[in-house]
C-alpha cells in the first residue's frame, strides 16, 4: 500500500529480501559445511574448523530469519526505513533496478560500513520514486543488481 504527496512517497516492504528454504537447502549447507569442516581437521587446522562451525552456525541463524514488514518513507529531508532515518547529506547517489529478479531502490551512502542500501519496492512505481528523488540527490545509471544481490539471488539467501 503506497501513500504520496508532494513532500512525500511512502510504502510498507519486509527488511530484507526473503528466499523461502526447503529442506533440500538446509542438507546441502549441512553436508557442505561438514564436508569443510572435515577437511580442516584431517589437516590439522583446529582454528579453521572451529571458525567454519561457527561461520556456518551463524549463516544458519541468518537464513531462518523472516523480515519484518516496515514502513519506507521519501520526503524532502531524507529517507526514514523503519525507525532509520537517513538524511539526503549522507547519502551520494541512487538507482533504481527494476527486472524480472529485484525490484528495489538503491542508495550509495557516505559510510564506509554498510555503504549500499537496498530498499524493495514491493508494487511501487519506480519511475514514481526516481522522479521524487531527483531533485534531492544525483541518479547513478547503473540499473544492474549489485554483485550481492546476484549471489544471494542463485543461492537463496
Amino acid at each position: 500500500m503506497s501513500t504520496q504527496n508532494q513532500n512525500s512517497i511512502s510504502w510498507q516492504a519486509p527488511e530484507f529480501r526473503h528466499y523461502e528454504k526447503n529442506a533440500g537447502w538446509y542438507i546441502t549447507f549441512a553436508a557442505i559445511a561438514l564436508l569443510v569442516t572435515g577437511f580442516f581437521i584431517f589437516e590439522k587446522d583446529i582454528f579453521a574448523a572451529i571458525s567454519t562451525v561457527l561461520l556456518a552456525g551463524i549463516i544458519w541463524f541468518f537464513a531462518a530469519q523472516k523480515p519484518q514488514v516496515v514502513t519506507v518513507e521519501l520526503n524532502n529531508q531524507g529517507i526514514k526505513f523503519g525507525s532509520v532515518f537517513f538524511p539526503y547529506k549522507q547519502l551520494k547517489y541512487f538507482w533504481v533496478v527494476s527486472n524480472q529478479n529485484h525490484k528495489t531502490l538503491n542508495f550509495h551512502t557516505s559510510t564506509y560500513i554498510n555503504n549500499v542500501i537496498i530498499l524493495e519496492l514491493m508494487d511501487e512505481d519506480p519511475e514514481q520514486v526516481r522522479t521524487f528523488l531527483l531533485p534531492h540527490l544525483p541518479e547513478h545509471h547503473e540499473t544492474q543488481e549489485t554483485a550481492i544481490q546476484k549471489i544471494s539471488h542463485k543461492l537463496k539467501f
